[in-house]
C-alpha cells in the first residue's frame, strides 16, 4: 500500500468504507521474523488498518524499510488484485470519483461499467448489479492467476475449503468464477492473461486471503494430509493492540496464493470498546 490514509480516504469515499482500527507499527520482535511469517522482504514496520466495506472486512497494508521491487503489472495480470463491486447505484458512485482525481475508464465488454484506479492505486471494477442477484450491493475481492495455477486454485478452494461456484465474473481483461460457500465473504478467481510473478507481502500489491477457523491450530494440522499448503511458522496470539485475542498464521498454498487461517474472538477485541465501525460478523464475511 503506497499510503495507509490515502487507501482508508479512498475507500471510504468509493465505497462507504468505515475504518474499525489502526493496529502498528508492528516491528521486527526478532531478525527475520516478519520475512519468516509474513513473506515481506527483509526487516521492516508495518501498520495495518481493518475498514469494514459493504460488510466485507478488508485489511490494509503498508510497509516501511522493507526492499520493494518494482510492480508494473496492472490489473488484470496474473499476480493482482482488485476490488468488485456490483451495485445498482453505479453512476451515482462514478460521478463522485471523478472529483476524487480517480482515474475512470467506461468499459462496455464483457461487462458494462466502469474500470477504476484511485489515487491510492487501489484497483476497483465497477459493475452493475445482476439482475435478480438477491443483493443490492455486493462487494468481491478478486484475485488473477496465471494458466497454471488458476485451475488448481479453483479446484483447492472447492475441495479443500468447501467453497463453491457461484457464477462467472470478468473484469480488467481477465476472467473466471466467483466462489461461496454458506458464510464468509466471496471470492472471486480469475485467470489472467500474462505470467506475471506475484508479489511479496510487503510489496506493493501484495495481498493475500484470509479464512476463519473455530480452532486456526487444528485447522493448519488438517491441511498437512493435502500436500502443498506449508504454514509459516507456528500460529502465534496477539497479545496486545486492539486485536489481543488474535490466534492466526500465514500459508503458502499448492497454486502460489498466500493464504492465513485467523480466528479473530469478535465481540471481545479490545478496540470494540470505543469504535464507530466493527467488522462484519465471520459470518457475514472475511477477505484480506
Amino acid at each position: 500500500m503506497r499510503s495507509l490514509e490515502e487507501a482508508i480516504h479512498d475507500l471510504r469515499n468509493a465505497l462507504g468504507a468505515g475504518l474499525c482500527y489502526i493496529e502498528g507499527p508492528i516491528q521486527d520482535p526478532e531478525p527475520g521474523w516478519m520475512a519468516h511469517k509474513l513473506g515481506s522482504r527483509g526487516s521492516c514496520t508495518l501498520q495495518v488498518a481493518a475498514m469494514n466495506a459493504l460488510g466485507t472486512n478488508l485489511e490494509l497494508f503498508e510497509y516501511a524499510g522493507a526492499e520493494q521491487r518494482s510492480w508494473t503489472a496492472t490489473a488484470g495480470e496474473a499476480g493482482t488484485f482488485f476490488l468488485l463491486l456490483r451495485t445498482p447505484r453505479l453512476e451515482r458512485i462514478v460521478s463522485r470519483l471523478f472529483t476524487e482525481n480517480a482515474v475512470v475508464r467506461p468499459v462496455e465488454d464483457p461487462v458494462p461499467g466502469y474500470e477504476v484506479i484511485l489515487p491510492s492505486g487501489i484497483h476497483l471494477a465497477i459493475q452493475h448489479s445482476t439482475p435478480g442477484g438477491g443483493q443490492a450491493e455486493q462487494l468481491v475481492g478478486a484475485v488473477c492467476l496465471n494458466r497454471y495455477d488458476y485451475q488448481g486454485a479453483v479446484s483447492g478452494l472447492e475441495s479443500t475449503f468447501g467453497l463453491r461456484q457461484a457464477g462467472a465474473v470478468a473484469a480488467f481483461g481477465a476472467s473466471g468464477v466467483l466462489l461461496t460457500s454458506d458464510y464468509g465473504a466471496q471470492l472471486a478467481v480469475l485467470h489472467a492473461h500474462s505470467p506475471s510473478p506475484r508479489p511479496a507481502n510487503s510489496d506493493l500489491g501484495g495481498h493475500h486471503v484470509a479464512f476463519h477457523a473455530d480452532d486456526v491450530d487444528a485447522s493448519a494440522e488438517a491441511l498437512h494430509p493435502v500436500g502443498g499448503y506449508v504454514p509459516r511458522g507456528d500460529a502465534e496470539t496477539i497479545t496486545d493492540g486492539p486485536i489481543a485475542g488474535d490466534r492466526w498464521v500465514y500459508l503458502d498454498s499448492p497454486f502460489g496464493l498466500q493464504l492465513e487461517l485467523i480466528n479473530m474472538p469478535d465481540g471481545q477485541l479490545p478496540y470494540e470498546a470505543a469504535a464507530d465501525v466493527r467488522r462484519g460478523p465471520i459470518a457475514a464475511g472475511v477477505f484480506v
